[in-house]
């Protein structure tokens, strides 16, 4: 670590608000770079070239070229030198005061130390941060090293959450989960598959102010991001009004739009309900419910079954597939799935 012209600056004015006499502060070459005389800066002290040379206090009795009178001594960091800290004035007036300066010198000089490797760690984690989420390979054993290195479990099955929005605090968070900006209004989360991150985002902001992307779980981040911005994008061009955006829920329309997006989730539930009597009584039912614009009367009556019989079979479909066939959004879904499955099924 160097000592640099701010930090020389503030060791300066900080030890001259305890002692009435000019404080100088020299880099590792003797040029004063912090005092309380501006007029100083910028010149070589000849007093600091010889603490340095000697590694020990000089004291400068009468005025010289470069240097007043006073006490001088090194600034030892990591057992190097790297500066000089210099009191104006006589010796033996300024002398009992040296150790006073030393130490402060010495406080504020580690303070700053571990800052800026505070600082450091927390940008290589970011700079590893923004590779992780972004990354479509796998993961090599190289970079499950570097992300266990600071205490990141490459791992772990996980998903990402986007919330996009003002937030003005961000919600605590618990181990192995991790939080960084994509934008300026968008922060990302990549928490494990368990978290309830989003219930602690809603204890700290308003909902309707906020829209918050879902991702799917998974060990490869990448995938999980992109499901949740695409989520938000989704119910914005939409004009859902949903707040909380599951891809898994808007999968069907990304599907409609995209058809590299494999929608087999609700195509293998109808196959599997194809293969066995039961199931197609299922399959009946809700087509059934579909054509007659879900009228409980109109259908019970076309199926020659009780109005429970109907209730029952619609929840066991709800059951099996997680859509409610009341749902309009998800009757949409269960009945493009249809579509799909009976256009690829072999003849």
């Amino acid at each position: 670590m160097r000592m640099y012209q701010a930090l020389a600056q503030e060791i300066a004015d900080k030890v001259m608000n305890v002692i009435p006499y000019n404080v100088n502060i020299m880099d590792e070459i003797g040029l004063i770079i912090g005092s309380g005389d501006p007029k100083r800066i910028g010149t070589y002290h000849h007093g600091a070239i010889s603490a340095i040379e000697q590694g020990t206090i000089v004291s400068i009795y009468h005025s010289e070229e470069g240097s007043q009178p006073g006490v001088n001594m090194p600034i030892h960091f990591r057992n190097k030198i790297m500066g000089v800290i210099g009191i104006s004035g006589d010796p033996s007036i300024v002398g009992p005061f040296a150790e006073l300066v030393r130490v402060t010198a010495d406080l504020l000089i580690n303070q700053e130390f571990l800052f800026r490797e505070r600082r450091i760690q927390e940008q290589i984690k970011e700079e590893f941060l923004y590779q992780w989420v972004f990354r479509s390979e796998e993961y090599d054993p190289g970079m499950i090293s570097s992300g266990e290195a600071i205490g990141i479990n490459l791992t772990l099955e996980r998903k990402a959450i986007v919330v996009k929005g003002h937030i003005s605090k961000e919600p605590y968070l618990l181990e192995q989960e991790f939080s960084f900006r994509l934008n300026q209004d968008s922060l990302l989360f990549v928490v494990p598959s368990d978290s309830d991150v989003v219930k602690r985002i809603e204890m700290v902001h308003s909902q309707d102010k906020l829209k918050i992307g879902i991702g799917s779980n998974y060990t490869n981040v990448s995938k999980s991001v992109h499901e949740a911005r695409r989520a938000i994008e989704i119910v914005e061009r939409m004009d859902l009004p949903q707040t909380i955006c599951h891809y898994q829920e808007l999968k069907f329309i990304d599907y409609l739009t995209n058809k590299d997006i494999s929608f087999t989730e609700i195509t293998d539930f109808y196959k599997e309900l194809d293969e066995n009597p039961k199931g197609q009584e299922l399959i009946e039912t809700l087509i059934c419910y579909i054509k007659n614009s879900g009228d409980m009367n109109a259908i019970s009556k076309e199926l020659h079954i009780h109005r429970n019989s109907l209730a029952y079979r619609l929840q066991r479909i709800e059951v099996l597939t997680n859509k409610n066939p009341k749902n309009f959004m998800d009757l949409f879904q269960l009945f493009t799935g249809y579509i799909l499955y009976k256009m690829q099924k072999q003849p």
